[in-house]
């Protein structure tokens, strides 16, 4: 792991650690210990790999502490960078290989005459208890009822009860509260599975790709209640460059051309898609946040005001709004499974289901990014 700074690339550099370093190495060790053995192991890999993190985010700098830390190591379904610790994965590792593979230990031991439940194993089941007390692990304790997908059960339990508690391990503020609830919408982590492949313009800059994982792990970026360092006003909703098909003013058309326009999309007729993108926390100081309430809004929005041109140009209407962690409105999400449909259908090899929002993602993340490092002070350059 510590060879990976050698790259000069954070992206290249964490999807590696991700994929094939990281916890994958010590896995095996830790389904086949119990996690009494294991803890001294635990602790030495977790540091090291920490320090890895730390630098493909950092790169030395200030503002990686214990917050940071946990965000990182949690699964991207629930908000994190996917960098799963050994301490985590100790914690049901064990439990969960016993329990998959019972069937198969008491017909290879069927001469030996050993308990049913061995202590090693009843330890573990315990121990996990503790960390996981509203988990029901009754059917753990027997042959028959023990679950075939355990190690997901427990993983899912663990992360869901990791989640609960970080808000009020770490104090959160209203704004990082909302940022880590934004962090867990369908769709906003996808752009961390993209390989960087420049010609199909999949890669970011490190100075870029770092902005966009400080932004994410809420490290500070700017001066707390400073407005933007460019147009000096305060960060807020940003909308596409280019307008959609509006209604004519004073007798003449004001019509211009669609963000997006794809031919025969609906019944025969274009489409003109309209990109929208919009900082989820809008409203954030209103009483009553709720996730997603900014791009619904900005979806409604523009459903208002262009729909009705766009249907009395004999065109079909498609919103397509996103917020800066990669979130999408549910027009915007029925719009990318058909196109991901219409690839796979046209591919010899199908690729991953999330390929083209992973594609999209990413795009949304590196626009972020841009205009992230274009607002950053010279001295964070």
């Amino acid at each position: 792991m510590g060879r990976l700074k050698c790259l000069k690339d954070p992206q290249s550099e964490l999807l590696l650690l991700r994929s094939c370093m990281g916890v994958a190495k010590l896995l095996f060790g830790l389904r086949t210990c119990q996690p009494s053995y294991v803890g001294e192991a635990v602790s030495v890999f977790d540091k090291g790999l920490r320090n890895t993190i730390e630098d493909i985010v950092v790169c030395g700098g200030a503002f990686f502490g214990d917050l940071q830390w946990r965000l990182a190591s949690l699964p991207t379904r629930f908000g994190g960078l996917g960098i799963c610790s050994a301490e985590d994965a100790s914690s049901y590792a064990f439990v969960a290989s016993r329990a998959q593979s019972w069937v198969l230990q008491d017909h290879i031991l069927r001469e030996c005459g050993g308990e049913l439940l061995d202590s090693d194993y009843k330890s573990a089941l315990d121990n996990l208890h503790s960390s996981l007390p509203d988990l029901d692990l009754g059917g753990f304790y027997i042959k028959d009822t023990a679950p075939i997908k355990a190690q997901k059960i427990l993983a899912n339990a663990l992360y869901g009860e990791i989640v609960k508690t970080v808000e009020e391990k770490f104090a959160f503020s209203p704004r990082q509260r909302a940022v880590f609830e934004c962090l867990r919408a369908p769709h906003a982590q996808d752009f961390l599975s993209v390989v960087p492949i420049e010609g199909l313009g999949q890669c970011m800059s490190a100075v870029e790709y770092r902005a966009i994982l400080k932004y994410r792990l809420m490290i500070p970026l700017f001066p707390a209640d400073d407005p933007c360092p460019v147009c000096r006003k305060d960060l807020g909703k940003k909308g596409s460059s280019g307008e959609l098909l509006d209604y004519p003013l004073e007798g003449r058309s004001t019509l211009r051309p669609a963000d997006i326009l794809v031919f025969g999309w609906e019944g025969g007729k274009h489409a003109c898609v309209d990109l929208t993108g919009v900082s989820p926390l809008v409203g954030l100081r209103d009483h009553g946040f709720v996730v997603g309430q900014a791009i619904t809004k900005a979806e409604a929005g523009k459903v208002a005001k262009h729909e009705k041109a766009c249907i009395e140009n004999q065109h079909v209407f498609v919103p397509f709004a996103f917020d800066t962690f990669g979130a999408l409105a549910p027009d915007a999400v029925r719009f990318l499974k058909r196109v991901q449909q219409v690839v796979s259908s046209n591919t010899a090899h199908v690729k991953g289901q999330n390929f083209v929002f992973s594609r999209v993602g990413f795009a949304i993340q590196k626009g972020v990014a841009a205009q992230l490092v274009a607002r950053l002070p010279a001295i964070s350059l």
